[in-house]
């Protein structure tokens, strides 16, 4: 903790007047009480740690001495005007460099302390004069009134350095800013770049190689030997998967640099869109897909589409063995917003994992090497998109369930909020 001189100097300096010329507002005011008290002389004197520095002077040339020669150092932090008629006379002041010749001859002298608004005193208001004089109520109190004036300045300047300072630091975050967009822009030109070479140098390719492997298996298969068949189905299906991944990560970069356009559209809208692409999937798994709560989003249709595909396919495909998927999709409105869950009675995501899950790549089981561990990176992408946010718990039955929250108010489709469709 810091004690009270430190306070006083840490106070000082934040105020950054010493070894600085002074406004002309300043001098001024110095004159003013030099008139005031009728003296040839005036200064204003900052006292720091080891110096007495007159910042401007009236009547004589300024300087900068020791603090153990100056007359203001001595009574200046109590905070009281100090008012001598003579010097020379003073038991306190009489053996000082300043009046017994070794510096100057004052007798007359009178101080008032420069205290900030906090309390603590940066210095002195200081007149005086080589002759023995008083001064009346009415002149000390002005002197008191042009201090205050003083201090004033200097918050006045202190402030305005403050706010110099901050504009200069929202300049450089606005240029950080620039910068980190136009970088930005680059990273979406290159994404743009590597979506059209997968489009163009990987999609093609794995197709033509998965097409001639079939043209094999079906002219050469009935020749191959038990060893070579097998090599020829795990070609065949590391193609399959290599083009699952290839589209993922197609899905992964068109979510994250596609124009998202909002509009109107209600979730049972969506699901249906959603569940028309993965059918096959569905039927396959005698999966029951529902929703329950239909409300009106404020969302990008595709890209809604795009992260339900994703939800109710990782739901499906990570079903439980022991009982038939299925997936209920609710939506409610809630502040500024709405909430969207997908709930399934999967394997579930152990609690360990859950703070992952979002990650590229992220596979919570590799060994039954189903997925990339793509979809739920895209989704948050997506949900990234519309500036929501997407989270993963533990179902009450033991599966899973993804909460996701759009903002954006839109209309409740009260007639049909809690009317529950099922789609097979």
């Amino acid at each position: 903790m810091l004690d009270l001189e430190e306070a006083r100097l840490a106070a000082l300096h934040e105020y950054a007047l010493l070894d600085s010329p002074a406004d002309a507002e300043v001098t001024a005011v110095v004159r003013i009480a030099a008139t005031i008290a009728d003296v040839p002389t005036a200064t204003l004197n900052l006292i720091d740690e080891s110096r007495q520095c007159q910042l401007t002077t009236v009547g004589f040339e300024g300087s900068t001495t020791r603090r153990s020669d100056s007359m203001c150092a001595i009574a200046f932090r109590g905070g009281r005007i100090a008012h001598v008629p003579d010097a020379s006379r003073h038991p306190i002041y009489a053996g000082n460099p300043w009046v017994d010749g070794r510096i100057g001859a004052v007798r007359f002298y009178a101080s008032v302390p420069l205290v900030t608004p906090s309390g603590y005193a940066l210095g002195t208001l200081c007149v005086f004069d080589t002759e023995a004089k008083s001064l009346t109520e009415a002149q000390l109190a002005r002197l008191e009134d042009l201090a205050e004036i003083l201090v004033g300045l200097f918050e006045r300047r202190r402030q305005t350095r403050i706010a110099e300072q901050a504009t200069a630091a929202a300049e450089r975050d606005r240029r950080r800013l620039e910068l980190a967009h136009a970088e930005l822009r680059r990273s979406n030109e290159e994404l743009e770049g590597f979506a059209a070479a997968v489009s163009n140098d990987l999609v093609r390719p794995l197709a033509s190689t998965s097409g001639y492997l079939e043209l094999i298996d079906q002219l050469y298969g009935d020749r191959l030997d038990e060893r070579a068949a097998g090599w020829l189905a795990g070609a065949s299906e590391s193609m399959e998967r290599m083009r699952q991944l290839v589209e993922a990560l197609l899905t992964y970069a068109k979510a994250g640099n596609a124009p998202c356009v909002r509009s109107a559209v209600t979730l049972a809208e969506a699901t249906a869109a959603a569940t028309a692409d993965l059918r096959t999937l569905i039927e396959s798994h005698g999966a029951e897909v529902r929703v329950r709560g239909n409300v009106e989003l404020n969302a990008d249709p595709t890209l809604l589409r795009q992260l339900l595909q994703n939800l109710i396919d990782n739901a499906v495909t990570y079903h439980h063995p022991e009982r038939a998927p299925r997936v209920e999709i609710a939506g409610r409105h809630t502040d500024g917003g709405h909430l969207i869950t997908v709930t399934d009675n999967g394997v579930g995501i152990p609690a360990t994992e859950r703070g992952r899950v979002f990650d590229m790549f992220t596979q919570v089981d590799p060994a039954r090497r189903r997925g990339h561990g793509v979809g739920l990176s895209t989704c948050l992408r997506i949900v990234e998109r519309h500036h929501g946010t997407i989270a993963v718990d533990e179902a009450p039955d033991g599966g899973t369930v993804i909460s996701v929250w759009l903002p954006g108010a839109v209309a409740a489709l009260s007639q049909r909020r809690d009317r529950a469709a099922s789609i097979r």
